[in-house]
């Protein structure tokens, strides 16, 4: 069950870079996983979908999840420009996404 949740929505930039913005639900994300561009941040999330876990931080500056493996999410779940993502809270370092 989550804890909280937020819908993101998916854009071309993010399709083209295999990135995922979550500034719409930064509040979510503890402050410890915010890294700058060029350093991690001292904590990592886990963020689950279908069977694939990704460990990763967040990219202060651009609010974006710092691992790039988002295209194969994005193909496995048709997402084009515009769709609308489910981003749960699990626990405070544990998260699910979907597609809406």
């Amino acid at each position: 069950m989550a804890l909280t949740s937020r819908i993101l929505t998916v854009t071309d930039a993010n399709l083209r870079w295999g990135s995922l913005c979550v500034t719409a639900a930064r509040q979510l994300f503890p402050d410890d996983v915010v890294g700058t561009s060029s350093m991690h941040a001292p904590r990592s999330v886990l963020v689950h979908w279908g069977n694939e876990v990704v460990e990763t931080d967040i990219v202060g500056p651009k609010n974006i999840l710092r691992r790039r493996i988002w295209r194969r999410f994005y193909d496995a779940n048709r997402v084009q420009g515009g769709s609308r993502i489910l981003l749960e809270q699990l626990d405070p370092y544990l998260y699910r996404v979907s597609r809406v």
